[in-house]
C-alpha cells in the first residue's frame, strides 16, 4: 500500500483544526515540512478566503490570555504581536487594551509579583522599584507601574495596620 503525501492545505488544515495560528506561525510549519512556496502560498491564500487563518481574530485571542492570564500590559503585546508577524501598526493597534481588559491585566502582574516578594516588601524601597521595573517589563507604562505599586503598597500598609489592631 503506497500512502499519498498529504497536502500544504490538508496539513494547515490539520494544523488549524488543533489550534488558531498566526499566518507567519502557519507558513513556518508549513515550511519546515518542506512544502513548496508556492502550494504554500495557494493553502495560505485558501485558508484566508474560507476565514480559517485570521491574524487579527487570533490577535484578540492573544492578548486577552496573555493579558488576563499573564498579566501582560500593552507594549509587551504589541511586541509580541510583531514578532508573530502583525505590522507594528496593527499591533499597536489591537494592544491598545480596554480599560477593564488593562486593569486586569494589572492585577494579574501584581498578583504574581506579590507572590514573590517577601513579606513586609511595601516598606522596602528596592524591591518597591523591582516590582516597578517588573511592571514596565511586562509591558505597562512607566507611570502607570510606579501608581500601580504605591497603590498597592498603601493597601498593603492599611491592611497591615488594621491586623496589628
Amino acid at each position: 500500500m503506497v500512502r499519498r503525501k498529504r497536502s500544504a492545505y490538508q496539513t494547515a488544515l490539520d494544523l488549524l483544526s488543533r489550534r488558531d495560528h498566526f499566518r507567519r506561525e502557519l507558513v513556518e510549519k508549513l515550511r519546515t515540512r518542506d512544502f513548496p512556496a508556492n502550494e504554500i502560498e495557494d493553502s495560505i491564500a485558501r485558508c484566508e478566503e474560507l476565514d480559517l487563518l485570521n491574524d487579527e481574530r487570533v490577535a484578540h485571542r492573544f492578548i486577552e490570555v496573555r493579558a488576563a492570564e499573564r498579566g501582560w500590559g500593552p507594549y509587551r503585546l504589541a511586541a509580541e504581536l510583531r514578532q508573530r508577524g502583525l505590522s507594528a501598526d496593527d499591533a499597536d493597534r489591537l494592544s491598545d487594551l480596554s480599560e477593564e481588559l488593562a486593569a486586569g491585566a494589572m492585577r494579574m502582574a501584581l498578583r504574581k509579583l506579590e507572590v514573590r516578594a517577601p513579606a513586609g516588601w511595601w516598606r522596602d524601597g528596592q524591591r518597591r522599584a523591582r516590582m516597578v521595573s517588573s511592571l514596565i517589563t511586562r509591558g505597562f507604562e512607566a507611570e502607570v507601574a510606579i501608581a500601580a505599586v504605591d497603590d498597592l503598597a498603601a493597601s498593603r500598609e492599611i491592611n497591615h495596620a488594621l491586623d496589628d489592631q
